[in-house]
């Protein structure tokens, strides 16, 4: 789960989905009118790297290696699957405008970071898509990243229009809280999970086996 070797090129792909995923978020919004995006002067680039990645790590190395795994050895892979979601998005209901629709938009997502570390085996694809998704919505697009602006200082700024409801533009705590990225989000989880189910990962075999 830790394998160096393996760490360069997962990371990469794990970036590409979740800068993927997050533009295909924005660019929704931009298109249907839901978010404005204007230029800005670009700031440095190294505080918001290393919120990004540093704040990543730990929460994938928490929420993936500690708590599934002891959920998923002791009750199995579903309540593992179902209580690690469910976990990512309380723990965000305390951060800045968050809303219920801002914590079931992030459990949609939570299934792209665990498809990810079942598909791989490891942990490196998981924090570089939640790394990436971070830093391409708070940096290169200026949004806010679950309600703080911790990530910021790109070419970028992106703002809910006046009068836009927070379901379509996400408000306050940012585009990954409206409708479009419920959408995205369910649908990247939906089929990274089934690539996960055809490798055998809910089998009942393999159910209470996180080795």
């Amino acid at each position: 789960e830790l394998a160096l070797r393996h760490l360069p090129l997962d990371l990469l792909s794990g970036s590409a989905i979740g800068a993927s995923l997050i533009a295909l978020i924005i660019g929704i919004l931009w298109l249907f009118g839901w978010a404005e995006i204007t230029p800005r002067p670009v700031e440095s680039v190294a505080i918001a790297l290393r919120h990004s990645i540093r704040s990543r790590v730990v929460e994938e190395v928490v929420l993936r290696l500690v708590i599934f795994r002891v959920v998923w050895s002791a009750f199995g892979i579903w309540p593992a699957l179902g209580g690690g979601a469910l976990l990512f998005g309380l723990l965000h209901l305390g951060n800045p405008d968050s809303s219920l629709l801002a914590a079931f938009a992030l459990i949609c997502g939570e299934g792209v970071a665990i498809g990810l570390y079942l598909i791989t085996g490891r942990i490196w694809a998981s924090i570089g898509m939640h790394a990436a998704w971070n830093f391409t919505q708070g940096w290169i697009f200026g949004a806010a990243v679950w309600g703080t602006s911790s990530i910021a200082g790109g070419p970028l700024a992106l703002q809910p229009p006046a009068g836009a409801p927070d379901l379509l533009s996400g408000g306050g705590f940012g585009p990954e809280a409206s409708l479009a990225a419920v959408i995205v989000s369910l649908t990247a989880s939906a089929l990274l999970l089934l690539r996960a189910w055809k490798l055998g990962w809910f089998t009942p075999a393999d159910e209470n086996d996180p080795s």
